[in-house]
């Protein structure tokens, strides 16, 4: 983006124009009768403090980003003004290439400290509207011809810096907006990973991230699917929007997300609407009071989702599913029981096999209920209960007995969970 040109008819006020003007006539040496442009340029460089203190009154007066910054030092400030008013008189008064150094500097320096792009391109114009008005004080009326020749070149060079300053200015800024990604990605893995040997990198991740030590949190571990949610931003936004806080990060596994809100109503309000909004499995941790205890909410919402069917859409809560932990905890266990209790039906054909399987999942979801289940897979009950009684003969477990019914419920799960 290059600067625009700032016309040089553009006045000052008259007293700040007259002050300015006496200034500098006071620390330049006499002006020949006939100067050339490049004497007056070299004759300007004597007076380079003033010119330099002149400017950055004018920019802390018409740029209060300067002023609002906290970082950027008066000092700082100064230096660069000096560094760019001696390069461009000096491109001006000798016939060699220009040294953008300074410019660079400058980029580099305003990105940094969180000055604007816009400032530092306005203090580049003001300092080659300040370098004008200076040659035209100096000339005293003398080669008025030569000086308008010279207005193009003075605008050039501020073109030139301008542009040098601004690539740095960006280079600078994804530099910094890089190590601030970086940063923030290492203070998440802090807050999430198991940091219990080290408080004081916890502590220093809730301050960064304003979260309370104590108060009423759950984490969640989301499931992404490949038309699902891909960002967590998305995610964060949702439940901002119900008055719940967060601080998310993309894991190998799927999302995680820290949740922190007023009471655990406000936790649930949340959380189903994550469900909604993720349309996949996700397992919410227990509810805890202290925010250095993530990292174990981490492991249980992990071990929650694992506990939903692969496939599925279900919202798993870790302290709602005893059962389950306790098979995705063993695995090996999980898959033998499943094998000796619903051995005769998994080495069924497919078909067979899966319409036995749905049947004794609705009728566990019924609680129990033939015409329930027969409401929730739309089948005639007696349909249900030919089923029910086939897988009776085929493992020998009666569903009025309820260790068997128990039994068939926790092969089932296995089957369900670890295939």
């Amino acid at each position: 983006m290059r600067p625009h040109k700032i016309g040089c008819g553009a006045a000052y006020p008259t007293g700040l124009s007259l002050r300015f003007m006496t200034t500098v006539a006071d620390h330049v040496p006499d002006a020949p009768d006939v100067p050339s442009p490049a004497d007056l340029a070299a004759g300007l460089m004597s007076s380079a403090d003033v010119l330099c203190d002149r400017l950055v009154e004018r920019i802390l007066s018409a740029e209060h980003s300067y002023t609002e910054s906290t970082r950027l030092t008066p000092e700082q400030l100064r230096g660069a003004c000096m560094d760019n008013m001696v390069s461009m008189l000096r491109a001006l008064s000798e016939s060699t290439p220009m040294d953008l150094d300074s410019a660079r500097a400058a980029g580099r320096l305003k990105a940094e400290q969180g000055v604007p792009l816009a400032a530092l391109l306005h203090a580049f114009r003001l300092g080659g509207r300040m370098i004008w008005e200076s040659l035209l004080a100096l000339a005293d009326g003398n080669a008025d011809a030569a000086l308008l020749a010279m207005a193009a070149e003075v605008w050039a060079i501020v073109d030139v810096y301008s542009d040098a300053a601004a690539d740095a200015y960006r280079e600078a800024a994804d530099l910094r907006a890089l190590e601030d990604f970086d940063s923030r990605r290492l203070l998440i893995r802090t807050l999430f990973g198991d940091r219990g040997s080290d408080p004081s990198a916890v502590q220093d991740a809730l301050r960064a991230f304003l979260i309370p030590e104590t108060g009423t949190f759950v984490v969640v571990s989301a499931e992404v699917s490949t038309d699902g949610v891909r960002t967590t931003a998305t995610a964060e936004s949702a439940v901002n929007a119900l008055g719940v806080d967060s601080v998310w990060d993309t894991a190998v596994d799927g999302h995680l997300g820290l949740l922190c809100a007023g009471s655990a109503a406000d936790l649930t309000t949340a959380v189903d609407a994550l469900g909604s909004l993720y349309g996949s499995r996700i397992g919410v941790s227990g509810v805890f009071g202290r925010a250095h205890t993530t990292a174990s909410a981490v492991e249980e919402a992990r071990l929650a989702r694992r506990c939903a069917p692969v496939g599925s859409t279900r919202v798993v809560r870790y302290d709602t599913a005893p059962v389950s932990l306790l098979l995705v905890r063993n695995p090996g266990a999980g898959s033998l029981a499943a094998q000796q209790i619903l051995g005769p039906v998994l080495d069924l054909p497919a078909d067979e096999r899966d319409s036995l399987l749905g049947t004794l999942d609705a009728w566990f979801d019924a609680r129990g209920s033939t015409a329930g289940a027969a409401e929730r897979l739309h089948y005639h009950r007696n349909t249900i209960l030919y089923r029910l009684r086939r897988i009776h003969d085929l493992t020998g477990r009666n569903f009025s007995d309820p260790v068997h019914a128990a039994e068939l419920f926790v092969g089932l799960r296995s089957v369900q969970l670890l295939g």
